[in-house]
């Protein structure tokens, strides 16, 4: 059986909790996203139909879940740049940035993400004893 689209959305929510609900469209965009980059990384395709919303018959689990992954990283990505949007309030004597320890976890989450994404990447890579 194919992997269809939502398959991979259904493992990209499993990664992690969030308080709002994201759009399938914007899903897309990202799935769409860690496609093209797969692709480029490993050289290979995917074979992702955007109108019916599956993959080619060569795609397996550990694939998806790292279409998921890197998903994830585009989205903790978009947290980062909102969290580097809040206002700051600064005078002479202090400086007061609300969001300051949200700002560093949210990019050391985001630095863990990229290595996981890393290593499933060249987990897919066929090594010189193939």
């Amino acid at each position: 059986m194919a992997i269809i689209a939502h398959d991979v959305y259904d493992c990209f929510d499993s990664l992690f909790q969030d308080k709002h609900i994201i759009p399938d469209s914007l899903k897309l965009v990202w799935l769409k996203q860690a496609v093209s980059r797969y692709e480029k990384e490993l050289s290979v395709a995917l074979d992702f139909d955007d109108t019916l919303m599956e993959f080619g018959d060569d795609v397996d689990y550990y694939d998806m879940e790292t279409l998921a992954w890197i998903m994830k990283e585009l989205y903790q990505t978009r947290e980062v740049s909102k969290a580097n949007k809040t206002p700051r309030i600064v005078s002479k004597d202090i400086s007061v940035d609300g969001a300051d320890g949200v700002k560093k976890y949210l990019n050391s989450e985001l630095e863990e993400i990229k290595k996981v994404v890393i290593d499933r990447i060249n987990n897919c890579k066929s090594t010189a004893y193939n």
